[in-house]
């Protein structure tokens, strides 16, 4: 018996109904989002319940009943220092770990794939201006592939452009399986194990391109390029949408990454090419 199977995880890369927690994470960044916030609700609920002890015993002890003749005490000098440094050490430790995450999301590992995302009123265009590059080495009995596709936006060239439109696929069209509202007619395929880098910007209104599994969420604006750094751990498919109200469409333009093997990257590029 294969033992793989017993332990199977199933994986959450869209949302589901009622769902209240996170997605899980395919990308290191989205970890340490789901990390950071589960070390900062530690410290959450500590307070919590220390807060509501303090209210309650105030309440009891203090009562008009039992305390008819209250004190006349307006301050401590103890008490204040207390409530004063335990709250700075407290956000001085949250602190340190948030600001690690957050200058590592913004961070641009030297891409191997850059890739060009569009936004419009209401659907996701995808352009570029694939070259390829291969270097096959046999190394003890295992080849080493070094594939580049790149997403210009300067595409000056005569070289053959990738360019490709990814709309919704409308309810009575969806097959078995499929996501209501999330489904598109063409997914963007990238491998796995790859530094990427998304370059987004918009050709209409604001729009904001999120994948939660990937732990990216990133405006499109007009007339400017933002990008954003994503290194897929897994294979998969991880589905987004815009999150950033565009309009009266602005709920049926999905995004559908679609994370493979370095292999079936190649053949994805070669069937888009032909």
């Amino acid at each position: 018996m294969n033992m793989k199977w017993i332990f199977q995880i199933a994986y959450c890369d869209a949302a589901e109904p009622w769902q209240l927690g996170f997605q899980d994470a395919a990308t290191p960044i989205m970890q340490g989002i789901i990390d950071l916030h589960h070390d900062i609700m530690f410290f959450l609920v500590i307070i919590l319940i220390f807060v509501l002890w303090m209210l309650v015993r105030v309440l009891w002890h203090f009562h008009y009943k039992k305390n008819p003749i209250p004190e006349r005490i307006v301050h401590g000098t103890t008490i204040e220092i207390i409530w004063t440094i335990i709250p700075s050490i407290i956000l001085m430790v949250i602190a340190l770990p948030s600001f690690t995450l957050l200058y590592s999301m913004d961070e641009v590992v030297d891409p191997a794939i850059t890739i060009k995302a569009i936004g419009h009123q209401w659907y996701w265009s995808y352009e570029g201006r694939p070259f390829f590059s291969y270097q096959v080495k046999e190394m003890q009995l295992r080849s080493v592939i070094d594939y580049s596709l790149y997403y210009s936006d300067y595409n000056t060239s005569d070289e053959q452009s990738l360019a490709f439109d990814s709309y919704m696929i409308a309810e009575d069209d969806l097959e078995l399986g499929q996501l209501r509202l999330l489904e598109v007619d063409n997914r963007v395929v990238v491998p796995v194990n790859t530094h990427l880098r998304f370059i987004i910007t918009s050709a209409d209104v604001l729009h904001s391109w999120a994948v939660p599994s990937l732990g990216v969420k990133c405006d499109a604006v007009p007339g400017r390029l933002n990008q954003t750094a994503i290194y897929i751990k897994r294979e998969g498919v991880y589905y987004g949408q815009c999150s950033e109200i565009c309009g009266t469409n602005h709920a049926f333009m999905p995004i559908v990454i679609e994370a493979v093997s370095l292999d079936d990257y190649v053949s994805w590029v070669s069937n888009k090419l032909d």
